[in-house]
């Protein structure tokens, strides 16, 4: 079918909002919260707090901030976005720089992702994803008609992106560093850069990646920990083998919210990274099936806006944002799952830590002002031409 055939005129959509992606959003929000409370009171009184330390702390002190970037990625329109873009990249470079600044970086676990002072902490390099993704947007969407010319359009916002990354790797935050990786990778190949630049990239970036993993000894056992799940299993492999137990322990109904005993003692920091097996220890299959059909609704409604919405710059947004959040989670819950290395990616609403929860909501807000746009008007013919050059 052409495009001009696709773009006849349709009846306007009056209805702006997708309420079946906001219904979406609100009950991983909630299912979240509910779960972050069940899976980390043990941990909590462990420690000297409160049972609900974690899911209070999320909802009272890092909920409000997050709802309010959630609404200006929803109403702050793309257009300012784009003029304030490029001073928000540099301002956003300069935060990655601070956890590696002595008296002002603060190091957990051998990497030092935050910076602070006092009781407040903050990782930049999760504010940095979905700066990315407008970033690249804007600049890719900018030279869309002169990507064949790599030097003096892909360079430039691949040097921006290499940047980000090298200053996450030089905070030892390996796994950051690999989702921004591929939050850029998904931005150059949906903006259509020639296939010889993805090339160039694999040839310089795959035996880089595995330099990096062969001189760290703490990689290297991450990597041995997941193809000898027998390896150090006090050690490496004990948080992995821990959340196997708790899933498989789960069953068809789960044991019921409070109810699981493995997250308590097999799951160090259950509250963070490995929040995803105290859902499945409780909710059981059933509860593994509802997370993945809220996931699976939400991503086919942003990526169906896609094919509606005729502004490119909202077109690049909502797969720049929905790859981040879809990839994200799919790391997580593969992790959890031993399917592949263990490594520090928090599960988008559910683990604990208010940096992350105000990157995931950004995303979100972006995606809905985009789904807005897409909903408020009819086919036409640039919309069209994407549904046809994608599928």
């Amino acid at each position: 079918m052409s495009a001009a055939a696709f773009a006849m005129e349709k009846p306007v959509d009056r209805t702006r909002n997708d309420y079946v992606l906001l219904v979406c959003l609100l009950l991983l929000a909630g299912l979240g919260l509910v779960n972050l409370y069940s899976a980390s009171y043990g941990y909590a009184v462990a420690i000297g707090k409160e049972p609900g330390y974690f899911a209070f702390r999320q909802a009272f002190i890092f909920l409000p901030p997050a709802l309010l970037a959630f609404l200006a990625g929803t109403f702050v329109k793309f257009d300012t976005v784009r003029r304030l873009i490029g001073p928000a990249m540099l301002l956003a470079i300069l935060l990655l720089a601070l956890p590696l600044v002595p008296g002002i970086g603060i190091t957990k676990n051998g990497a030092s992702r935050w910076f602070g002072v006092g009781r407040f902490m903050f990782q930049p390099s999760e504010l940095f994803k979905p700066l990315l993704v407008l970033y690249l947007a804007h600049i890719l969407g900018k030279k869309s008609d002169r990507l064949s010319d790599l030097v003096n359009s892909v360079l430039p916002p691949l040097i921006i992106a290499a940047a980000g990354i090298g200053l996450v790797l030089l905070q030892n935050d390996f796994s950051t560093a690999i989702v921004l990786t591929l939050i850029a990778v998904v931005m150059f190949w949906v903006a259509e850069v020639p296939v010889v630049f993805f090339t160039a990239l694999a040839s310089i970036g795959i035996p880089l990646f595995a330099l990096m993993v062969l001189t760290s000894d703490y990689r290297l056992k991450r990597v041995l920990g997941f193809l000898v799940p027998s390896f150090d299993p006090a050690d490496i492999s004990y948080q992995v083998n821990g959340s196997l137990r708790a899933i498989r322990s789960g069953g068809l109904w789960g044991k019921g919210f409070g109810q699981g005993v493995l997250k308590l003692r097999n799951i160090p920091e259950v509250q963070s990274d490995f929040v995803f097996a105290a859902w499945v220890e409780e909710t059981g299959l059933l509860g593994m099936l509802l997370f993945v059909a809220l996931w699976a609704v939400f991503l086919v409604r942003v990526f169906a806006a896609v094919f509606r919405v005729s502004d490119h710059y909202a077109a690049l947004v909502l797969l720049g944002m929905g790859s981040y959040l879809g990839l994200q989670t799919l790391l997580n819950i593969a992790v959890v799952s031993g399917v592949v290395p263990a490594t520090g990616i928090p599960l988008p609403f559910f683990s604990a830590g208010g940096s992350s929860l105000l990157s995931v909501a950004i995303a979100s807000g972006c995606i809905n002002q985009a789904v807005r746009l897409s909903r408020g008007q009819a086919i036409t013919a640039a919309s069209a031409d994407r549904v046809v050059n994608y599928v």
